[in-house]
């Protein structure tokens, strides 16, 4: 006795059911698009605030590169006329992720000077962005004078002073004078 089903019984389908054996091709895409929006939202989020790190990083190192200016010099303050990046790499008297061989650079790659001017010393960075350099040029470290791109700005300064004077999209250099 043949107890088995016809074939065509055993793989017979409930009324009202249907099968389907892949996603479409709009499926598909919608899905890509999808996936891409929220990596580019990721990518923006991190880069904002990988920015906003480097901005707070380097205004760590400035801060500091004066106390350290201050301290070397702190029998006397007259800084001399000369450059004194050499002496501050070579004694380690700046922070030490500036300090690259016998020259100093900042979280862009831009070169750090500090040079004596008598009574001040002048801080300067290259190289900085246009949007870091608007945030980096109002750290409160009390200078006696600042100069963006070569040009002397009036203290205090001003968002929309320090926005028209950060007018590299790129290469911003950003000096201030210290006591």
């Amino acid at each position: 006795m043949n107890t088995s089903l016809p074939l065509s019984d055993s793989i017979a389908e409930p009324v009202g059911e249907s099968r389907q054996a892949g996603a479409s091709l709009v499926e598909a895409v919608l899905f890509l698009v999808i996936v891409a929006v929220i990596l580019i939202g990721v990518f923006a989020l991190f880069s904002g605030a990988f920015s906003s790190s480097k901005v707070q990083t380097e205004m760590s190192y400035v801060q500091t590169l004066a106390g350290d200016v201050e301290s070397l010099y702190a029998t006397n303050h007259d800084y001399g006329t000369a450059d004194i990046t050499a002496t501050l790499t070579s004694t380690k008297d700046a922070p030490s992720p500036m300090i690259v061989g016998a020259t100093m650079v900042n979280s862009w790659g831009g070169q750090v000077t500090v040079t004596g001017a008598s009574t001040v010393f002048i801080i300067s960075s290259a190289g900085i962005p246009q949007k870091e350099c608007i945030q980096l040029a109002q750290i409160s470290i009390n200078p006696v004078a600042i100069s963006i791109n070569g040009t002397a700005a009036t203290l205090p300064l001003t968002v929309a002073a320090t926005t028209a004077a950060c007018s590299s999209a790129t290469s911003n250099t950003i000096a201030w004078s210290l006591r």
